[in-house]
C-alpha cells in the first residue's frame, strides 16, 4: 500500500472498494469529450491510461491533457501542489486524498483561467477534446468514498455471532479457536482479515454462539490470571484487560471484577506466545519507525530479522495488519501471526522486562 502514513489508505479500506474495472465505464463517460486536467498530468495520464487499457476502454492521450504543474512553473516557479496552491492563496483540504487534491487543482485552474486573458488559448485546449463514443455507465459499480471505505459495517463480535447458529446444544471449549484467538490478539487489534479468519474457523468447526462466549470468557479469565500472577495489576495490564474485554464482548461487571480480584484459569488459556532469542521475525510495509532502527533493536535482543517468510518464521510485523503484501499472504498461508508495530513493542517488552 506504499506510504500509508501519508495517503492514509488502509488495506482494509481498499478491500471494501470496487476494483477499477468495475468503475471504469463511469470514468470513461465522465472523461469523454472533455479535456482532462491534472497536476503532473504526465504521471496521471499514463497511470490512468494503463488502467483504462486493462479495462479495454479508450481515454485521451497524454498530449490532450492540461497540466497545472507545467503552468505553475512559468507563473510561480513551483512544482509541488501544496507549494503552488500556497503561492496562489489556495487552501488544500485533505491533502493526498483524491478528492482533496483534485479540488485544489480545480481551484488552481480557475485562478489561471481568470489571470490568462487570452481566450484563444483556452479555446485551443477545448478544441482538443475527443469523443470516443457511448459507454455503458450503468454497468459500473458505484464507487466508494474514503469515509465509507473506513466505516466498519459490523464489529468483530457482530460479524462473528451473526455467522453462527444457536440451534446446537453445548458449550465445549474449543482449543483450536482459542489458539487462533490468542494469535489474533497478540497486538490487541482484531483486523478485518483476522476477523474473517476467526469467522471462517468458527463456522468450519460448527461452533455455536454459546461456545464462542465460553471461549472468549476462558481467554479473558486466562489473561486476567496472568496479569495477576505477580499479585500486582499495572496500568498497562488494566488497559489491556479493558480493551480485550470490550473486543470479546465480555460483560462489563466481569471486567470490573477482574480489576480488583485475581482470577484462576486453566493452563490452556495462558498466553503461550513469546519472542525469544533465535526467533525469526519479518518486517513488511512502510512503518513509522525506520526499518534500520527496528533491525538494530531486534538484532540486539538476539532476534533474527529475515526478508522472506518461511515456515519457521515466528512473527511478521506489518505497518498495516490487513496488508496484502506477498509477505503477509505467505504468513497467513503458514499460520504465522501478523502484528502491528505496537504489538511488537509489547512483545519485546516481555523479553526485556
Amino acid at each position: 500500500m506504499g506510504p500509508q502514513r501519508i495517503h492514509g489508505i488502509s488495506a482494509a479500506a481498499a478491500s471494501r472498494a470496487p476494483t477499477f474495472s468495475q468503475i471504469a465505464p463511469r470514468v470513461a463517460e465522465l472523461l469523454d469529450y472533455r479535456v482532462p486536467v491534472a497536476h503532473n498530468a504526465s504521471f496521471d495520464s499514463r497511470f490512468l491510461g494503463f488502467q483504462m487499457a486493462e479495462a479495454t476502454l479508450p481515454i485521451a492521450a497524454s498530449d490532450h491533457w492540461l497540466c497545472t504543474m507545467r503552468m505553475s512553473e512559468s507563473v510561480s516557479g513551483y512544482r509541488r501542489l501544496d507549494e503552488c496552491c500556497s503561492a496562489l492563496g489556495i487552501k488544500v483540504t485533505n491533502a493526498h486524498s483524491a478528492g482533496g487534491d483534485a479540488y485544489a487543482t480545480a481551484e488552481m485552474l480557475s485562478v489561471y483561467m481568470a489571470s490568462v486573458g487570452d481566450s484563444a488559448f483556452w479555446r485551443s485546449w477545448l478544441a482538443t477534446a475527443q469523443h470516443f463514443g457511448s459507454f455503458d455507465a450503468a454497468a459500473s459499480t458505484p464507487w466508494v468514498t474514503r469515509i465509507e471505505a473506513y466505516e466498519r459495517n459490523e464489529s468483530f463480535m457482530d460479524r462473528l455471532v451473526g455467522s453462527l447458529s444457536n440451534s446446537q446444544v453445548g458449550s465445549q471449549l474449543n482449543t483450536d479457536y482459542l489458539a487462533l484467538l490468542d494469535r489474533v490478539l497478540l497486538d490487541g487489534v482484531v483486523s478485518t482479515t483476522e476477523t474473517s479468519a476467526l469467522v471462517n474457523l468458527a463456522t468450519e468447526l460448527g461452533l455455536t454462539i454459546e461456545s464462542i462466549h465460553v471461549a472468549h470468557r476462558a481467554y479473558f479469565d486466562g489473561l486476567a490470571s496472568n496479569a495477576w500472577a505477580d499479585h500486582v495489576l499495572t496500568a498497562d495490564e488494566e488497559s489491556e484487560l479493558r480493551s480485550v474485554g470490550k473486543l470479546l464482548g465480555i460483560d462489563e461487571s466481569v471486567v470490573a471484577k477482574a480489576m480488583i480480584t485475581p482470577t484462576a484459569s486453566p493452563d490452556m488459556t495462558k498466553r503461550a506466545f513469546q519472542l525469544a532469542p533465535g526467533d525469526i521475525v519479518v518486517l513488511t510495509g512502510d512503518m513509522a519507525k525506520p526499518r534500520d532502527e527496528w533491525v538494530e533493536e531486534l538484532t540486539s535482543l538476539g532476534i533474527v530479522v529475515k526478508n522472506n517468510v518461511v515456515k519457521k518464521t515466528k512473527l511478521v510485523v506489518s505497518a498495516d495488519p490487513d496488508s496484502m503484501s506477498g509477505k503477509a499472504r505467505k504468513a497467513r498461508e503458514y499460520g504465522v501471526p501478523i502484528v502491528t508495530e505496537d504489538g511488537l513493542h509489547k512483545l519485546l517488552g516481555l523479553i526485556t522486562g
